[in-house]
């Protein structure tokens, strides 16, 4: 094998330092250390040994940089002139993180670690820096070892000196001296000191991912949960599989253990399993334990300690055992640095960490609960709405019994919950019920299994507990469960007609005789519907018919059987929406609502109320789907079903997001009906696409890194959700990619998208995904592949006659022509070829085509331009475009022959600068921005031509045009303007 040259180390130094952090880069870099020594040059070989240090440095394996830095300080205690500026800077660099360091190594005496922070100390203050890094060092050193007198010091003295280029990156410092307050308990202050960096107006290899994991805790205890959500969200699809973070990966675990998302805190820990431990880096294993053991010791307090965990060293561990060996391992390490420390500083921190407490019960992040961990948060914390008037957690027996039989008079949907506390306080006290509250009892039992033979042995217990009006409505939901089993419409129908004698039997002084009757007229109703041998059998007469039985004169209906016209109101309104008589199903369904809010039951006015809003969405009027649904969630304090509360909300959600400006509290409602999915367990079906909306209105407000975070985490789901909104999805998904710079990745959603809207009648869903495809392949560098998508797209927009995509995907394909080399003659000419199909299809009158035509010679003039800058250059020009006669041999022969050639190509450049603009001045002040920059290209072009007079002519018309004008963006183009005069002149 040939002994490698320099240059070649040096681009496989390179090539290594893009490489994910971790023990592959770090093997890397070992080898290529040898391989400059084979080059045997000094700068060489310093370059590897940097380049080593700082893979080891964002590693778990940090603490081996001591052996390449020690090679570094010996040589240079032998020359320091060896060392370049650069260099030098480098290694003064790589001292402060040696020295501190030091500090995650239990085995490393605390004398020896003074000493190299004292050396240090000595050399920075013959290098001539400031005290600000020594400082900081220090201050790490006492906080370390619970020194609390001399952190705060060293605190001072660090904040107070003077920054310099040793001091560490702003964002870094920041997040040491923010989690300086935070570990006093100033919450505030902390969020204070890290704004700058959480804001991303500081920015570094690691931050903000870390202060985002620092500043969960503290934004909920202050009640901040919305910003806590974002910073989880943003901070976890940063971090995700960073070795160098594994610090930062504990907090998000912890997080989502102290904030009932067990689920994805279990999650986590699983990708991360592999890095539990034993580390080279015990501090970031301790870091890394030290949440998952907040999160496994939740999970078996919460009842699932056999529950599987995760694999550790090979051996899949369920939550205990996994517990059990990460705080042996955790608890050993922390021994060892009280050991060096000589205190206990270590472990007593350790196990504050884990005596930690749930800060909320359920905080909705948005995300798709993982798979079976702990209950899903709503479970437990939103999983019951608040039943106003309902006794209190001490109320009696003898106080429940009467609560409950009110709600069920009612119709409330509380009623069950307090059933099952009665039956629960009764069983606890040891109570024998009477045999009227054993029936109701039995009957709680039945409506939470419903089956044909339970509501028959309910109807028995009442009818033995003289009861008949009870036993007559458990006989019809007997036939009703009867029907939903299948079991035919023979027996249906049987045990149909024995609840309708029972309810026709029923005593004229019983007071609910009239609504069982009324009751089981209209399940007949349905169930004939349901079990007629006629296919699409007409239920409609039927009941219009009992509509019209149960209303008086004026229209209304008694009390006692109000809600169930509200039902064949609503069935009806269902009819009218199948034939789309949109108006009468809006009445039926109005009409229906208000009748449940006059007979004093306002959760059954949620449904009519909710179909409403859909209805008026689908119309296309979102701001009348806005207020029904703000109504109906009014409506739905008292509903109980958490499927209905998250219906309530996502239509809200969607009649938001479909109003520009509302967006972010679309994003609110989304998340919130997402939450009731989950707890209705409907995550895979209504609850992804409640995040579809969530990510969308997230990413519409800027949040593209939450939205991707949710949108993935529903993907699977939404994808068997059916192709339209699959298609939706992935191209959600795309948009949010490629906003945070994943171009690769977005390129994919896209042609899977694509893939998908192939076989669809249209093709312009088609063409549109093929070209973002097409441009996002372009931007992650993928030439060949975003040629072959642009194809696919100009073949799609051709055959669905859409000229301005057609146009813009040729001038985008144009432009990727020319990437690699704009002077390239043959690239040049295909490129040109591709601006005039452009302007072929882009024939006629119309101002959109005017403006696209515009745009199409403003960039060809810019492409036909751009093959000067090299030659320029090679033909030694100077700024006015004059060939220096000593300049490099040019490609067109004769230096003459050269200046001609420029000349010509920017002749042909004014041409179409001059066919531009005059297109924006047709087009009017909306476009002045694009004519006033195509003016200065001209102009400036002209200048290059040696005609100084003509290029200022054109600017001072411009100039005096805007002068005459009014507005703040017509100020701001004068002064470009006249920046681009002073500069002319």
């Amino acid at each position: 094998m040939s002994t490698p040259t320099s240059a070649d180390v040096y681009q496989a130094i390179w090539e290594n330092d893009s490489a994910p952090n971790g023990q592959l880069r770090n093997a890397r870099a070992e080898e290529l250390v040898a391989a400059a020594e084979q080059t045997a040059d000094p700068e060489v070989v310093r370059t590897a040994l940097f380049a080593l240090i700082d893979s080891y440095e964002y590693s778990t394996e940090s603490g081996k940089m001591l052996v390449p830095f020690a090679r570094l300080l010996q040589e240079w205690d032998r020359d320091p002139s060896a060392f370049d500026a650069s260099d030098t800077h480098r290694f003064h660099w790589r001292f402060k993180w040696v020295s501190t360091g030091m500090l995650d190594l239990p085995d490393i005496p605390l004398g020896s670690i003074e000493k190299w922070r004292e050396e240090m100390e000595r050399r920075y203050r013959v290098a001539g820096y400031t005290e600000r890094a020594v400082r900081q060092s220090e201050y790490f050193f006492a906080d370390e070892t619970g020194d609390t007198e001399r952190a705060d010091r060293a605190f001072e003295a660090w904040c107070a000196a003077e920054r310099d280029r040793m001091s560490d990156c702003h964002a870094c410092e920041l997040n040491a001296q923010g989690g300086h307050w935070a570990r006093k308990g100033s919450h505030e202050k902390a969020l204070q000191v890290w704004a700058p960096v959480l804001a991303g107006n500081l920015t570094c290899k690691e931050e903000p991912h870390r202060v985002l994991a620092k500043s969960l805790l503290p934004l909920v205890g202050l009640g901040r949960t919305d910003e806590a959500r974002a910073h989880h969200l943003r901070g976890y699809r940063m971090a995700r599989g960073d070795e160098s973070l594994l610090r930062t990966i504990g907090q998000h675990i912890e997080f989502c253990a102290l904030t009932g998302n067990e689920g994805r805190g279990l999650e986590i820990l699983t990708e991360h399993a592999g890095q539990l431990g034993p580390l080279a880096d015990v501090d970031a294993q301790l870091g890394l334990a030290g949440g998952a053991l907040v999160l496994l010791g939740r999970l078996d307090e919460l009842g699932h300690g056999d529950r599987p965990a995760a694999t550790y060293q090979g051996t899949r561990h369920s939550v205990r055992q996994l517990y059990d060996q990460l705080y042996a391992d955790a608890t050993g390490i922390a021994r060892r640095f009280d050991e060096r420390n000589g205190n206990t500083v270590t472990s007593r921190r350790f196990a504050d960490r884990l005596s930690r407490r749930p800060l909320l019960d359920a905080l909705p992040l948005g995300v798709r609960p993982a798979g079976p961990a702990a209950p899903h948060p709503a479970a437990r914390g939103a999983g019951v709405a608040a039943t106003p008037g309902t006794a209190g957690d001490d109320a009696s027996l003898a106080e429940l019994i009467t609560e409950a039989r009110r709600l069920r008079g009612l119709g409330h949907p509380g009623s069950q919950a307090v059933w099952g506390r009665i039956g629960a306080l009764a069983d606890e006290q040891g109570q024998r019920p009477d045999p009227l509250l054993a029936a109701e009892l039995l009957e709680h039992r039945a409506l939470l299994e419903p089956a044909p033979e339970a509501f028959e042995r309910v109807a028995a217990a009442y009818r033995a507990a003289g009861e008949p009006g009870r036993a007559a409505i458990n006989e019809l939901w007997a036939a009703v469960a009867s029907a939903q089993e299948g079991a035919g419409a023979a027996v249906t129908a049987a045990l149909l007609e024995t609840a309708a004698a029972s309810a026709e039997a029923l005593n004229a002084q019983e007071p609910r005789r009239v609504r069982r009757i009324a009751a089981v007229g209209l399940a007949r109703i349905r169930l004939d519907g349901a079990l007629s041998p006629v296919e699409d059998s007409d239920i409609g007469p039927a009941l219009e018919s009992f509509v019209a039985a149960h209303l008086d004169d004026e229209g209304i209906a008694g009390d006692d059987v109000a809600d169930l016209v509200a039902d064949a109101e609503t069935l009806l309104a269902q009819r009218a929406w199948a034939s789309r008589d949109w108006q009468r199903a809006d009445d039926l369904l109005a009409a229906a609502g208000e009748r449940s809010l006059a007979a004093g039951q306002p959760w059954n006015a949620v449904d009519p109320l909710v179909r409403r809003a859909r209805l008026q969405l689908m119309l296309g009027a979102p701001a009348e789907a806005e207020r029904l649904a703000r109504v109906a969630l009014v409506h739905s304090a008292e509903v109980l079903d958490p499927a209905e509360l998250g219906s309530t909300r996502l239509l809200l959600a969607e009649a938001l997001y479909e109003q520009h400006g509302k967006e972010d509290e679309a994003a609110a409602y989304a998340l919130q009906a997402a939450h009731w999915f989950d707890a209705a367990d409907e995550s895979a079906g209504a609850g992804a696409y409640a995040r579809l909306i969530l990510a969308q209105s997230y990413g519409e407000t800027g949040r593209p890194a939450e939205a991707a975070e949710i949108l993935e985490s529903a993907l699977p789901d939404l994808v068997e959700h059916g192709e339209e909104q699959a298609v939706r999805a992935r191209e959600t998904l795309g948009h949010q990619l490629r906003q945070l710079g994943d171009q690769r990745a977005a390129a994919e959603q896209y042609l899977l998208a694509a893939d998908v809207a192939k076989s669809w009648e249209h093709v312009q869903p088609h063409a549109r995904l093929a070209t973002l495809a097409a441009e996002c392949l372009a931007g992650a560098g993928l030439a060949e592949e975003a040629e072959r998508a642009y194809g696919r797209a100009l073949d799609l927009w051709r055959e669905a006659g859409e000229v301005v995509p057609l146009a813009r995907a040729l001038r985008s394909l144009a432009w990727l022509k020319l990437r690699d080399d704009p002077s390239d003659s043959k690239a040049l000419a295909e490129a040109e070829t591709l601006m005039g199909e452009a302007l072929e299809a882009l024939a006629g009158d119309e101002p959109g085509l005017l403006l696209e035509r515009a745009r199409t010679w403003s960039q060809l003039a810019e492409a036909t331009l751009n093959q000067l800058d090299e030659e320029d250059d090679a033909y030694g020009a100077d700024d006015d475009g004059n060939q220096d006669p000593a300049g490099a041999e040019p490609v067109y022969g004769h230096p003459a022959a050269a200046a001609e050639h420029m000349r010509r190509v920017r002749e042909a450049a004014v041409v179409l600068w001059e066919k531009a603009a005059q297109a924006y001045t047709v087009l009017g002040p909306e476009l002045l921005r694009d004519r006033v920059q195509c003016v200065i290209r001209l102009a400036w072009t002209e200048k290059e031509l040696g005609r100084r007079q003509d290029a200022g002519r054109r600017l001072r018309v411009i100039h005096r045009e805007l002068t005459a004008a009014s507005g703040e963006e017509t100020s701001q183009l004068l002064r470009w303007v006249e920046a681009q005069l002073k500069q002319l002149e």
